[in-house]
């Protein structure tokens, strides 16, 4: 019977496995995208897809609360509330992120030419798009709700399959439809239509398997109440995050121009690769953290939230070190020589940021598996005048590095508030570092100062590949021989070995499922 961290470090090795293998989908359609579309039309598809973050509020937060939720009458072994919450979450997604794609599409026109300023023979195009953007939302969003019977399970393998070979038609497909219509951003987005519709078919499917329960359609009012609750806090704080982490862009293709968009979009998608480790950790501890708090089982939840935040550093630090070594090589052969003199140095600052915002996800995941999402809310709704007026000051002077400067500003932010609060409220862990404070400090400070040396020497892509390979090696041998104690090496050995060995996992109260 695997404990819950190896549920957990399970679930997220299963969407790591994904995203890898997206991230080098990514890598190797981005060159393509930017390239056959050109830098102002792959400004503009930049843009779009960012429009898909704020139609994300749209769902009035039920893709979080859902799990949440579900998560608790799953812990009961309530098969029927659990269905319940899934169908009345569903119901009020698909009403509320459809009045928006409709109200989106409409002013699809005036949002494109007196928002973000395109023109031209861009405008037409670009109209079309945000329409088929809008029909894309819908079906993710309906896709984040329905996947809840599976991610309280924690079943990751299927649902990384589905997920990832949807994204994965997306990214391949869409650089290939490109060359054989001879298209531009709307076939781009017809392209990513159609894998979302597919992939959210697919997880429904599976989701029924795993839930038999959802065969029957059933809402209820009392759920509803308590799902708007939670939700409605979530949205307000959406309300914030989104032009927390958007606005930057926008202010840009305002200010000067969408291919300056284009630079910093190139350089946000590098840092970003960051997010896959927090990301396909928060996304299992989640209904992991809510399970063990529903059960009474304090002590294995403290613990599950100190192991995550102590391998997310340990794992985090180097490759954020390791990204900024590679970045102006990798950018110049990746995106093009005109990328890699623009897109550098908002990608050095972005990659601070990053790694500061990836290790404040684990407070921010507590803080939504307990239901204090108000607190999100006060923190963000907090935040956003002084973050907005900070950005169009920089990004009008400074550019796209004025760009990565307030975002990596208030990622930083972010990350003391959140630990703090945690810290107060439920007075788990504030420092990710290991038993040996000191040591944890001086490995990835060694590990930089290498790293800048070397920079020194060589300047090729290729010999900065092969210094990164032989740092990395170098400071995994240091941080487990001594950095971890013997207690620490043992207890990473045997959480591997149970996550590599097969059984069952913890289901209801302590059965087999």
């Amino acid at each position: 019977m695997r404990s819950p961290a190896a549920q957990v470090a399970a679930a997220g090795a299963w969407g790591l496995g994904g995203r890898v293998v997206l991230l080098i989908a990514g890598f190797v359609a981005t060159p393509f995208l930017i390239r056959l579309l050109g830098s102002s039309r792959y400004g503009l598809w930049a843009l779009l897809q960012t429009s898909l973050t704020w139609a994300a509020l749209a769902d009035v937060g039920m893709g979080t609360a859902s799990t949440k939720f579900g998560a608790e009458y799953y812990a009961r072994g309530d098969d029927l509330g659990e269905s319940t919450v899934v169908w009345t979450a569903l119901s009020l997604t698909a009403i509320t992120t459809t009045c928006a794609a409709v109200v989106v599409a409409i002013e699809a026109p005036a949002i494109l030419a007196h928002l973000l300023h395109v023109r031209g023979e861009l405008l037409g195009p670009g109209v079309l798009a945000l329409r088929i953007v809008c029909a894309l939302f819908v079906v993710q969003a309906v896709a984040g709700t329905v996947n809840t019977p599976q991610v309280v399970r924690l079943r990751w393998r299927q649902y990384t399959i589905i997920t990832t070979t949807a994204a994965l038609i997306a990214w391949i497909g869409t650089p290939v439809a490109l060359v054989m219509l001879s298209g531009g951003v709307v076939t781009a987005a017809y392209v990513g239509l159609a894998a979302a519709a597919l992939g959210a078919s697919g997880t429904f499917l599976l989701s029924v398997r795993v839930q038999p329960a959802l065969r029957r359609p059933r809402v209820s009012k009392v759920i509803l109440r308590q799902l708007v609750g939670y939700g409605g806090a979530l949205t307000v704080s959406s309300l914030a995050v989104i032009p927390l982490s958007t606005a930057e862009r926008f202010f840009l293709a305002h200010n000067h121009s969408t291919v300056v968009v284009a630079y910093y979009a190139v350089a946000a998608t590098l840092a970003t690769t960051l997010n896959v480790l927090p990301g396909q950790l928060v996304g299992p501890l989640l209904p992991g953290l809510t399970r063990l708090e529903a059960q009474g089982r304090l002590e294995e939840h403290r613990n599950l939230y100190r192991k995550g935040l102590s391998a997310l550093f340990l794992v985090l630090t180097p490759a954020a070190i390791i990204l900024a070594f590679l970045a102006h090589p990798f950018l110049s052969l990746w995106a093009g020589p005109e990328y890699g003199l623009h897109s550098t140095g908002p990608l050095l600052v972005l990659v601070a940021g990053v790694w500061v915002n990836c290790l404040a996800s684990v407070p921010y995941t507590y803080l939504l598996s307990s239901g204090r999402t108000k607190i999100l809310a006060y923190v963000n709704v907090a935040e956003l005048v002084p973050f907005l007026a900070g950005a169009w000051v920089l990004t009008a002077k400074f550019g796209a590095t004025g760009a990565a400067l307030v975002v990596s500003a208030g990622s930083a932010v972010d990350s003391v508030v959140f630990f703090a609060i945690v810290r107060h409220v439920a007075q788990l862990p504030f420092s990710p570092l290991s038993e040996r404070r000191f040591r944890s400090i001086a490995a990835p400070v060694a590990l930089g100062c290498a790293a800048a040396v070397a920079a020194t020497v060589g300047h090729g892509l290729a010999i900065r590949l092969g210094w990164a390979a032989a740092l990395s090696g170098v400071y995994a041998v240091a941080v487990w021989r001594l950095v971890l104690t013997a207690n620490e090496r043992e207890g990473l050995l045997s959480l591997i070995a149970e996550v590599v060995r097969r059984g069952p996992s913890l289901g209801h109260g302590g059965r087999a499922m």
